[in-house]
């Protein structure tokens, strides 16, 4: 598989990391040897999913008691925001690095929702959409999932 100008991007709702895959050329006895590695363009943080709703709001006294059906709303807001955060940072980068290809994993549960918040010029370039978060994985790891 070609890789030449691909673009990685890994995300979770907390965080964002895109990688460039570089290629690396070295004779091994009489043949010619090709490998690739990933080297980190950017590395964002959403800290909104990070805090809990009693760090965001409180009731008028100051004080949050127990959860109810608003902070699940709250929740909810929160997450479709940080998508479509997430989904505008992508579009920024991609028009930025200009790749030929791109190869997304995010997580199953909102996956359509991105790729559906995603600019339409961005989502033509997604050769690869894995469903999983591969955010904490090791970096040399990442790309045999796209493989």
């Amino acid at each position: 598989m070609k890789l030449d100008n691909t673009l990685i991007i890994v995300a979770d709702l907390g965080e964002l990391k895109v990688f460039r895959v570089k290629k690396h050329e070295g004779i091994v006895g009489n043949e010619l040897k090709i490998s690739h590695s990933l080297e980190i363009v950017n590395d964002l943080d959403y800290i909104a999913t990070h805090k809990k709703i009693s760090e965001l709001v409180s009731d008028k006294a100051g004080n949050f008691k127990g959860g109810n059906l608003e902070d699940n709303k709250l929740e909810d807001q929160i997450e479709k925001r940080t998508i479509k955060d997430i989904a505008s940072d992508i579009d920024s980068i991609v028009k930025n690095e200009k790749p030929k290809r791109l190869f997304l994993a995010f997580a199953k549960e909102s996956n359509n929702q991105l790729i559906e918040s995603l600019n339409p010029d961005t989502r033509d370039l997604i050769a690869k959409n894995i469903k999983l978060n591969l955010i904490k994985e090791d970096k040399n790891k990442i790309l045999s999932y796209f493989e």
